[in-house]
């Protein structure tokens, strides 16, 4: 199609939204409005052109309606958008105005601080800066010298809008003073996000905190895992007024972190369950009785597991059992973990580049196996019957 605007003298313009959002624009200011052909840019009542005059001089239009024209017969899409002038820029009133300050704060065992760091980075690269973030464990983000840690922590519930990230592992729910901060900011409403570390579950969580909320669990399947390091990232930038990241670089970040969680994995030793070993000895490592069960009947099957989610539920194939009990969260995330902690320690691989399709590995064979004859258990059980026998 032709373009109505080639021979008129265009030129660029800037527009924003009440979002911080802005784009530019190429268009054709007149008395009766300003036209522009890219239709891709969003205008909306209540935005505002800028328009940088050659003398130095900025003019500024509020938009009105936007007045798309659907082309038809040669001529484009386009907009003939109806605006007012105005004298100055739209100040646009955001969500978080006339509200506290806001400040995450990290809720860890110091035990853990290997992890804490490395999260604190992300923060950091995602665009946060020292004054947005309270992390014991990191120099210069902890209680200052000489206060008493719980009035500070208290004074800090009370006059800051605080986000909290509990990183919960068997070394959070050892600490005392990790509990009573838990306790503190549920008391307080404080908005709050799970990160597990990695040998915990979510079926450990405990405490006063809902166990159903999604949270983030570093050793689980990696496509899920970056998932929700991206729910992550867009819910600090909206959160905290950022700058938009690009998806180049985000990805470069997201690798950076997930490269530097591995890292500390296996240089150091994680708290951890027990596991049912081709010797048959009980070993300490991540993999849970349900874990257990899951392999064992997908041994004796096909070897395939299949995470199946259809119409809000989910569904988690193994043989001709479905191994969930009902589809309540707490159940599901159990079976979630249990799939996360089998592909983490190398028992199943995934097979399906859509569809999440597992299939069991050799080690993971025979540790279904010693996991069967350790405890004289027969698979023509139903799952339910099986669990029941470990009291689950």
């Amino acid at each position: 199609m032709r373009s109505i605007l080639a021979s008129f003298p265009t030129e660029k313009l800037i527009l924003h939204k009440p979002s911080g959002d802005t784009y530019e624009v190429e268009g054709l200011v007149e008395s009766s409005g300003i036209q522009s052909e890219d239709i891709n840019v969003p205008i909306e009542p209540n935005d505002y052109f800028e328009r940088k005059l050659p003398n130095g001089i900025i003019e500024y239009y509020k938009v009105i309606d936007p007045g798309f024209h659907k082309g038809m017969q040669g001529i484009p899409d386009h907009y003939q958008t109806k605006v007012q002038r105005i004298s100055d820029p739209i100040v646009y009133e955001t969500k978080y105005d006339n509200k506290l300050p806001r400040m995450i704060f990290i809720s860890h065992s110091s035990k853990d601080k290997a992890f804490t760091k490395a999260f604190v980075d992300l923060l950091f690269d995602i665009g946060l800066n020292e004054d947005d973030i309270v992390c014991s464990s990191y120099p210069g983000l902890g209680v200052p010298l000489r206060a008493s840690v719980y009035e500070w922590l208290v004074e800090k519930f009370q006059e800051c809008d605080l986000h909290v990230f509990y990183f919960l592992s068997h070394n959070y729910y050892k600490s005392a003073a990790s509990l009573n901060e838990m306790g503190a900011a549920w008391a307080m409403k404080q908005k709050w996000d799970g990160i597990l570390l990695p040998g915990f579950s979510f079926s450990e969580i405990a405490g006063c905190i809902d166990p159903s909320q999604i949270g983030i669990k570093l050793d689980g399947d990696i496509d899920e895992l970056k998932h929700r390091l991206g729910e992550l990232k867009d819910d600090i930038v909206e959160e905290f007024g950022l700058r938009s990241i690009s998806a180049t670089r985000w990805e470069k970040i997201r690798n950076e972190f997930i490269d530097k969680v591995q890292r500390i994995v296996l240089t150091e030793e994680c708290p951890q369950d027990a596991e049912y070993t081709s010797n048959s000895v009980v070993k300490r490592t991540s993999i849970t009785v349900y874990a257990c069960v899951m392999l064992m009947y997908a041994a004796d099957g096909d070897g395939t597991i299949i995470v199946l989610p259809t119409l809000g539920d989910t569904s988690y194939q193994v043989g001709e059992y479905n191994m969930e009990r009902s589809q309540e969260p707490r159940e599901l995330a159990i079976w979630d973990d249990a799939v996360s902690q089998l592909t983490a320690n190398g028992y199943i691989k995934r097979i399906g580049k859509r569809d999440r399709i597992y299939q069991v590995t050799a080690e993971g064979y025979n540790v279904a196996d010693a996991f069967r004859e350790q405890n004289n258990l027969d698979p023509s059980k139903k799952p339910a019957e099986i669990l029941s026998e470990f009291g689950e």
